[in-house]
C-alpha cells in the first residue's frame, strides 16, 4: 500500500479478494480461523467516558444490522442497569435481549457462553472431545508405519496427541518403556505432535490408555486418540519394486468411461457424514468435508462474512497499537498515531470497511489439490482437512467449495479416477515416499465484463500441473504413465458438456518433503492427445508453449506454470485502481513494484506514471513480465530479476 501524499498514516481500506475462503493460494495454505471480535470495543474509548451516540437509529431500519444486540452493553452493566441510549442502543441490555452472533456463538462474557464453556449443556464440549479423539493420519493405516512395519489391527492401535514436536520414534519408545507400557510398535515423526502405538492384545491397550491418558507435557496433557478404521479396502502396489511390463494399457473407451464419471459419483463413501454433519449411515468415524476446512465462513451470508473479516482486521490493528505502546522505551515519546488511537477506540487509523469482490463463487483461477487418501482410505484428489503436524493427512474432494470453479473440480475428479487404476504409489507424508503428490489447475479468462452467474463461461484457457517424485523409478515406465494421464485428461475434457478447455499439461518433478517446490524444480511439458471435440488450440507441429493468458484491466497477461498471478482477477482490478488513487501518481512518478511477479501492478498503473521498475526473484516471472509489457505495447517498464 502506498503512503498518502501528506506522508501521514492513511485510512485503511481492506479489499475482500476471497469471498468465502481464508486465503489458500501461494502456497496453500493453510487456514486458522480468527474468533469474532467484540464490536463494542470500537465504541468504548475510556472506561468512565460515555459513548457518542450514532446519528442513525438502527431500529428505524427494516432489517437490523447483523451484529445488532449480539454483544452485552458494558455501559449498561457498569451503571447498574441504565444506559442513556435506551432502546436505541446497539448493544444488548441484559441476557434477555442478547442475540447469537453470525457464527452461532454468544458474547463470551454472557452466561450462555460461560455455561457452554463449562459444558453444562453437554453438546459443545462433547463434540469437541469426540473430535479430539480422532486423528486423520490416513497414510499410517494404508501403507503401514515407518521402516516397513505394519500398523496392525486399528482396534489394537492408538494415537498419542500433544507429544513434544522434537521427539522422534526412539524418544517415544523410550518414554513408553519408562512408563512401564508394554507395546508392539511405536512410531513418531519429528515435527509432529502425534505418535502411533500398537499393542498385542486388548489387555495391553486398556492398561496403556489408563496409564497414559492425561500425562502432562509442559502446558498440555497427553491425549489418547483412536486410529480410524477404513471401510474402503484397496491394495497399493509399489511401483518402485514392481515392473509395469505386464500391465495392460487401459483402452480409450475405458478411459472415456472413467473420465465421464460425474463429481457427485465420487462423493463421501460409506461411514461418512454430510458437510452439515448429518450421518449418511452408521459410521466408524466422525467425517469432515473439504468445504468446512477450506471455506470456514461459507455458512454465513456474504454480508456476514465481510463483517467477520472487518472485525478480525480491527482486532489485528488494535494489537499493533498495543504492541507499539509496549515496545516504546521509557523516556521516548509515543508516535502520534499511537496517541491518537485513543480517539479511535484503540485503532491506529480509521477503518473504512471492505470492498466487496465482484464475483463470490468460483472466482479462483488457481487451485492446488492435494493427492492423498480420504477418511475411508480411498485415493482422493482434493483438500487436506487439517494440519499435518497435528496428525491430519486425510484428503477430501472439493465438493461444494464455493470458491473453486466447476472446471477445476472436474479436472480433480478426472485425475482422481485415473489414480484408482494407477500402479504408482501416492505420496506418503509420514514416510516421504511415493510418486503422485499434487494437481494444480490454472485458468485464464478472456477479456470482457462478466457477472457471477456466468463467470466460468469466460474461462478460455486451462493449464494442468501435476507434481510427482520420480526418484528410483524407471524413466520409460514414468513416461508411459504420463502419456496415459494425458490421454485421460484429454478424454475427460472432451466428454464434458460443453467440452472443457485444455491448453497445457506440465509435470513438475519435486523431491522435497513439502509440496512447496522451489522455482527451479524441473518442469516437463506433456503433449495432449487430440480428440474430435477438444478445445485445444491449433499450432504448427503441435508444439504448445507452456503458458496461458488472463486479463486484468483490459490488459492481457502471459502466465508460465510457476509464476505468481492474482487468484481473483476482478477483485485485483479494484485493488490496483485504489492503490493508484491513494499513491497520488503522476507523470513524474517513479513507481517501484517489489515482488512484481508477472508485472500486473506496474503494468496496470504504467499509463499513470513516468517509469515503472519491477523487482522479482522468480526468473520465469520476470520473463513473463517483459512478455506482458510487449503484448500490451507498454514501453515505460523495466523488470529486474533479483532479491
Amino acid at each position: 500500500m502506498a503512503a498518502s501524499p501528506n506522508n501521514q498514516l492513511s485510512e485503511t481500506k481492506t479489499l475482500d479478494s476471497a469471498a468465502q475462503t481464508k486465503g489458500q493460494d501461494s502456497p496453500q495454505p493453510s487456514c486458522e480461523s480468527i474468533p469474532p471480535s467484540d464490536p463494542q470495543s470500537t465504541a468504548d474509548t475510556n472506561p468512565g467516558e460515555k459513548r457518542k451516540r450514532d446519528d442513525d437509529d438502527p431500529t428505524q431500519n427494516s432489517s437490523p444490522h447483523p451484529l445488532w444486540k449480539t454483544t452485552l452493553c458494558s455501559y449498561f452493566r457498569r451503571q447498574d442497569g441504565s444506559c442513556t441510549h435506551g432502546s436505541t442502543c446497539k448493544y444488548a441490555h441484559g441476557e434477555e435481549e442478547l442475540r447469537p452472533r453470525l457464527d452461532n456463538t454468544w458474547d463470551p462474557t454472557s452466561e450462555r457462553a460461560k455455561k457452554a464453556m463449562k459444558g453444562e449443556n453437554g453438546e459443545k464440549v462433547a463434540a469437541k472431545e469426540e473430535e479430539e479423539q480422532e486423528v486423520m493420519m490416513t497414510e499410517m493405516v494404508m501403507d503401514g508405519g515407518e521402516d516397513g512395519e505394519e500398523c496392525g489391527d486399528p482396534e489394537l492401535s492408538k494415537c498419542l496427541v500433544h507429544l513434544p514436536r522434537k521427539w522422534h520414534g526412539d524418544n517415544l519408545r523410550k518414554f513408553l518403556s519408562e512408563q512401564g507400557i508394554t507395546f508392539k510398535s511405536a512410531k513418531k515423526k519429528k515435527g509432529m505432535v502425534v505418535g502411533f502405538v500398537s499393542f498385542e492384545n486388548a489387555e495391553q491397550l486398556k492398561s496403556a490408555v489408563k496409564e497414559l491418558e492425561g500425562k502432562s507435557f509442559g502446558n498440555k496433557n497427553l491425549k489418547v486418540a483412536n486410529v480410524i478404521p477404513r471401510p474402503f479396502e484397496r491394495k497399493v502396489k509399489s511401483a518402485m519394486a514392481a515392473t509395469l511390463n505386464s500391465q495392460q494399457t487401459i483402452d480409450d473407451a475405458s478411459i472415456k468411461e472413467n473420465a465421464g464419471v460425474s463429481i457427485a459419483s465420487n462423493e463421501v463413501q460409506d461411514g461418512a457424514t454430510n458437510c452439515d454433519g448429518s450421518a449418511l449411515d452408521d459410521s466408524t468415524s466422525k467425517a469432515k468435508c473439504a468445504r468446512g476446512a477450506v471455506t470456514p465462513l461459507a455458512h454465513m451470508p456474504y454480508g456476514g462474512q465481510l463483517e467477520h473479516k472487518k472485525n478480525s482486521v480491527m482486532q489485528m490493528l488494535k494489537k499493533l497499537t498495543r504492541n507499539a505502546r509496549k515496545a516504546c522505551p521509557n523516556g521516548v515519546s509515543l508516535p502520534q498515531w499511537v496517541l491518537q488511537s485513543r480517539e479511535r477506540g484503540g485503532l491506529p487509523c480509521e477503518v473504512e470497511g471492505i470492498i466487496e469482490s465482484p464475483v463470490v463463487n468460483g472466482y479462483r483461477n488457481k487451485c492446488e489439490f492435494s493427492v492423498g487418501y480420504s477418511q475411508q482410505g480411498k485415493p482422493t484428489v482434493g483438500f487436506m482437512l487439517g494440519n499435518f503436524r497435528e496428525g491430519v493427512t486425510a484428503v477430501e474432494e472439493p465438493v461444494d467449495c464455493p470458491n473453486v470453479s466447476k472446471i477445476a473440480c472436474r479436472y480433480a475428479s478426472i485425475f482422481q479416477e485415473f489414480l484408482q487404476h494407477s500402479s504408482f504409489p501416492i505420496w506418503n507424508r509420514f514416510k516421504n515416499t511415493g510418486f503422485w503428490r499434487q494437481l494444480t489447475v490454472r485458468e485464464g479468462r478472456s477479456a470482457g465484463k462478466v457477472a457471477d452467474e456466468n463467470f466460468e463461461a469466460n474461462i478460455s484457457e486451462v493449464m494442468l500441473i501435476v507434481q510427482v517424485c520420480s526418484v528410483g523409478l524407471d524413466e520409460a515406465q514414468v513416461t508411459n504413465e504420463f502419456e496415459r494421464l494425458a490421454q485421460a485428461f484429454a478424454a475427460g475434457a472432451a466428454a464434458n458438456s460443453p467440452p472443457l478447455p485444455l491448453n497445457v499439461f506440465v509435470v513438475q518433478d519435486h523431491q522435497g518433503i513439502s509440496n512447496v517446490a522451489p522455482a527451479d524444480a524441473p518442469l516437463r511439458s506433456i503433449p495432449i492427445p487430440k480428440t474430435e471435440s477438444s478445445l485445444q488450440p491449433e499450432t504448427a507441429n503441435n508444439i504448445i508453449e507452456a503458458r496461458i493468458h488472463d486479463c486484468i484491466s483490459n490488459l492481457r497477461f502471459s502466465i508460465s506454470p510457476t509464476a505468481f498471478f492474482q487468484v481473483n482477477t476482478l477483485a485485483a482490478e479494484k485493488l490496483y485502481s485504489l492503490a493508484g488513487e491513494w499513491a497520488g501518481l503522476g507523470p513524474d512518478t517513479l513507481l517501484i513494484d517489489i515482488c512484481c511477479g508477472t508485472g500486473t501492478i506496474g503494468l496496470t498503473l504504467a499509463h499513470r506514471v513516468g517509469m515503472v521498475i519491477g523487482i522479482e526473484m522468480n526468473a520465469s516471472a520476470v520473463q513473463d513480465a517483459y512478455k506482458n509489457a510487449e503484448i500490451n505495447g507498454i514501453k515505460n517498464c523495466r523488470f529486474i530479476c533479483s532479491k
